[in-house]
């Protein structure tokens, strides 16, 4: 029987421990927190969208290769299949997202924990890992805070990344692996706000508009989402941004010039976007272009397209030329706002970046460098879009992980 001791308690640390313990094996789980599963809780708003029917490798950034393999030898069925065996009942919503039939995250974890229960998993919080270190006899030994240390034919390092640190992802695993040889690549908060220059920010604070978002990188497009925009006096936020934001960082990382423009009516097809101008300007024709807006935007959103087109709030609307025309489509269809950052690691979702996935077979998340180590979920350089797929990618390999530690 194995001896295997995962590091980490959170979702990819929950599933291998399962894993492992159905494959036979002994299994220790170490948590530095008070309890496991906490970062799991505040999931989905607090329903744990758990994986996505829609799962594609497209969805996710990184080495594309490598998260392809993990799918197909963790594919969504098999995911579902393991949350079946455990209790769990889901139900698929818009955008193919999937969430626990009971919409509670806390579901997700007591079915985790159910798993648990009864088999050769003990089960230890409050108990901080410090270095790995492999044997000469094999297996390894591993220091931990206060002092102690606990020896393991096997270790699976699942401690998360550095995202939302009061959840206790404080990047520990980082640590713990580059005195192994293992490499970080750069870590960029994601999914979540960027911080821009715009001076109608302040005043636009609070809003809440539909549209469509380009990321630009040197005046070239790179990406495009769809959705609700929350203006903030910082930036912007809300499920486009949030889409963009790893990108962004990964960007602004490497000195490129980044700028958001948004299409505030993203319904209007491009050779539309004139003609409706020019019908809504011949229906205001006698009134300010202060009016223009009436009925299509929040009132301080069509103010700030005036301003940032030019176009005196108090100006005829029949009167306005050629000119003023092109500023107000250009605007209207693609209002800038250059982004200066990203909002850090605590507002973050997931982070970019982390262990080299060079370094990792993609089918049984070995480590390529240290033999009996497996690294898993978010401390590889693997990040996805918001619906799911970061936490299928925590499930998908903790469950590879967990059953390849088991065997001897």
């Amino acid at each position: 029987m194995q001896n295997v001791l995962i590091l980490g308690g959170g979702a990819s640390g929950l599933t291998a421990a399962v894993s492992a313990a159905r494959a036979g094996a002994r299994v220790t789980l170490l948590e530095r927190g008070e309890r496991v599963g906490r970062k799991l809780l505040a999931t989905g708003n607090g329903r744990c969208n758990l994986t996505n029917a829609r799962l594609s490798p497209a969805d996710y950034h990184g080495d594309i290769a490598f998260v392809r393999e993990v799918l197909a030898a963790a594919p969504l069925r098999d995911v579902l299949s393991f949350f079946s065996s455990l209790g769990l009942m889901t139900r698929t919503e818009e955008e193919g997202r999937v969430y626990p039939r009971s919409g509670q995250a806390s579901a997700v974890l007591d079915v985790l924990r159910r798993g648990i229960a009864g088999t050769n998993v003990t089960v230890r919080t409050g108990a901080r890992a410090v270095s790995i270190s492999p044997s000469r006899k094999g297996g390894f030994s591993v220091s931990l805070e206060d002092g102690s240390y606990l020896r393991a034919e096997r270790v699976v390092c699942a401690c998360g990344g550095k995202a939302a640190p009061h959840f206790g992802s404080d990047g520990a695993a980082y640590a713990l692996l580059t005195p192994l040889g293992h490499t970080v690549t750069p870590l960029y908060p994601a999914l979540t706000q960027l911080r821009c220059r715009h001076r109608a920010l302040r005043s636009l604070k609070g809003i809440r508009a539909q549209a469509e978002a380009t990321l630009y990188a040197d005046g070239a497009a790179v990406s495009l989402e769809e959705g609700e925009v929350l203006f903030t006096d910082y930036g912007l936020s809300g499920y486009p941004i949030f889409q963009l934001s790893g990108l962004a960082a990964r960007l602004i990382g490497k000195g490129r010039a980044v700028c958001v423009r948004l299409n505030l009516l993203p319904e209007l097809p491009p050779e539309a976007r004139a003609l409706f101008l020019s019908a809504r300007l011949d229906a205001f024709a006698e009134e300010p272009a202060s009016a223009l807006w009436t009925g299509v935007l929040h009132r301080r959103l069509g103010e700030a397209v005036l301003a940032d087109a030019d176009v005196a709030p108090d100006a005829r609307c029949g009167a306005l030329g050629e000119k003023e025309r092109r500023a107000l489509l250009h605007t209207l269809f693609g209002m800038a706002f250059p982004v200066t950052g990203v909002q850090g690691f605590d507002s973050a979702q997931v982070t970019a970046g982390g262990i080299s996935t060079d370094e990792v077979e993609p089918a049984t998340l070995a480590s390529r460098l240290v033999p009996g180590l497996y690294i898993t979920g978010e401390t590889l350089d693997v990040d996805g879009r918001c619906g799911g797929f970061n936490l299928h990618f925590a499930w998908a390999t903790g469950l590879l992980a967990g059953r390849a530690a088991a065997q001897p």
